[in-house]
């Protein structure tokens, strides 16, 4: 999806705010911080790039009045069905009759 300069211009403008985790930071992904939000919710999860805390969708107004956080990785996982003919393997070795390929 292409972005017109306008939106790169905002985009620009709120990057000095983002910050690269190090090995210390704790980068919470995985739940909203006020609900059971996933990534695999209708809305998925929004990860704010300053705090690096995961909130729904319905709470991204309240972390934007608390933290003054604008830029936000948006997470949204669909899950895809194993085709029905596909086989289980029946032997546990790789390459081997019958097992993994």
């Amino acid at each position: 999806m292409p972005l017109d300069e306008a939106t790169l211009a905002l985009v620009r403008a709120h990057m000095r705010n983002v910050k690269v985790p190090s090995h210390g930071d704790k980068v919470y992904k995985d739940e909203c911080m006020f609900s059971y939000d996933t990534p695999e919710s209708p809305g998925g999860l929004y990860i704010n790039l300053t705090t690096f805390q995961a909130y729904g969708e319905e709470f991204l107004g309240l972390d934007h009045q608390r933290s003054g956080g604008r830029l936000y990785l948006h997470e949204k996982w669909t899950r895809v069905p194993l085709p029905e003919d596909a086989e289980a393997p029946g032997t546990l070795g790789v390459g081997a009759q019958g097992g993994f390929q």
